[in-house]
């Protein structure tokens, strides 16, 4: 166990958001088993190729549509659409405009509240993607950029701003978004890829090939989050896919359904866009079970920062708890108020990161991530920081 000194910064309580905020993780006793349960629903929005808004709900169960509805045309000719929310999404002109879509209702019909352009030239995008946490994403000329989206109906330039260039190479024929700062893509040789973004880091991004063929029939890619993936091919075919473990960098666990596509044609819209984290999974946590605690730790340190996601930082996290408290969320310092995974002092730190941190790994998981992040930078810096103390502490 460390000894702290003084002083130590505040936690902002910011955490890892591809697991804790988006609900991935909640901890229970019982068996070494995590069931995993699943919920939400999976909106489409579309464009048929004489302007007109189309709106699709699917059955993310069993993939089945379960209605299509036709609006009114949009009035421009659009390039590239991101859906926002349930009522809003994005849309771009050939001629280089961005209009807000207002959608009224699309209970039994689809009808509008408006048609709004909020930016005057300057978006060529030719795809759009937004990941439902703030975050839009653009791709053009094989560059990808990220903005921040600062209100649910945005208006402008003073709610869709701080572009950052995230890097180039983004050559890709479909683009979707799976989480937060998670972007799921397809290239012309057939390629799903998987990319991470952290535009705080150096690097930005991180790519993972979760197959390395296979794909190339798709010309548009949807996912509503849950590692629910949709493909449209160019015939017109829906067809639905399963990723278990949407975070792990791996399409070895994502389940095909190519016998029960969601329609085998009749998709012909020229843009697709489904509603992001509108579904999601939960996987009940066996607190106790270390070997699962440590698997769950390794997935949001990933998560957390596409830099941190390596095996020489997993080494140096793992090692760092597994010799401040042995990876156990009720480990107790008898000589001080240090408290849990990350041995916070005094424990009731990681009250920022969740009212449930006294019982709940993952919750002290998120808050030891952040500590690190504000006060080291990475996991390898905090341990060489343990390491050259004596007595033990980071």
């Amino acid at each position: 166990m460390r000894k702290f000194s003084g002083v130590r910064r505040a936690v902002t309580g910011l955490v890892a958001a591809g697991a804790l905020a988006a609900g991935l993780f909640t901890a229970s006793t019982g068996t070494a088993q995590a069931d995993t349960t699943c919920s939400g629903s999976v909106s489409v929005y579309g464009v048929l190729s004489d302007g007109q808004l189309t709106y699709s709900a699917i059955d993310p169960s069993n993939g089945d549509r379960l209605k299509t509805l036709i609006g009114p045309a949009l009035g421009f000719t659009p390039k590239a659409m991101a859906t926002l929310n349930f009522n809003t999404v994005l849309v771009t002109s050939t001629s280089g405009d961005l209009y807000r879509v207002d959608i009224q209702t699309n209970v039994n019909a689809l009808t509008l509240a408006g048609v709004t352009k909020i930016w005057d030239g300057g978006w060529t995008f030719d795809k759009l993607a937004y990941d439902g946490r703030g975050h839009l994403f653009g791709t053009v000329n094989g560059t990808l950029m990220q903005y921040l989206v600062s209100e649910d109906k945005p208006a402008g330039a003073a709610h869709i701003g701080q572009r950052t260039v995230i890097g180039d190479g983004f050559v890709l024929k479909t683009l979707t978004t799976t989480g937060q700062d998670r972007l799921l893509a397809t290239s012309s040789d057939g390629r799903l890829l998987d990319y991470a973004v952290d535009s705080t880091s150096t690097t930005k991004w991180v790519a993972h090939t979760l197959k390395s063929d296979g794909w190339s029939g798709f010309n548009q890619l949807l996912s509503p989050g849950g590692g629910l993936y949709y493909g449209r091919t160019s015939a017109g075919g829906m067809y639905w896919y399963k990723d278990a473990n949407p975070l792990d960098g791996s399409g070895s666990d994502i389940a095909y359904h190519n016998d029960d596509p969601v329609d085998a044609s009749g998709w012909t819209q020229t843009l697709l866009s489904a509603m992001p984290n509108s579904y999601s999974c939960t996987s009940v946590l066996d607190r106790d079970n270390i070997t699962e605690v440590k698997a769950v730790g390794r997935q949001m340190m990933n998560d957390f920062k596409s830099s941190w996601a390596t095996t020489s930082q997993w080494s140096c996290l793992e090692t760092l708890w597994d010799h401040e408290s042995g990876w156990r969320w009720n480990a107790d310092n008898p000589t001080s108020s240090a408290y849990g995974i990350p041995q916070a002092l005094p424990g009731s730190k990681m009250q920022s990161a969740g009212a449930d941190w006294l019982t709940n790994p993952v919750t002290q998981i998120a808050w030891g991530l952040d500590y690190i992040n504000q006060v080291y930078g990475s996991p390898c810096a905090a341990w060489s920081a343990w390491q050259s103390r004596d007595p033990h502490w980071y």
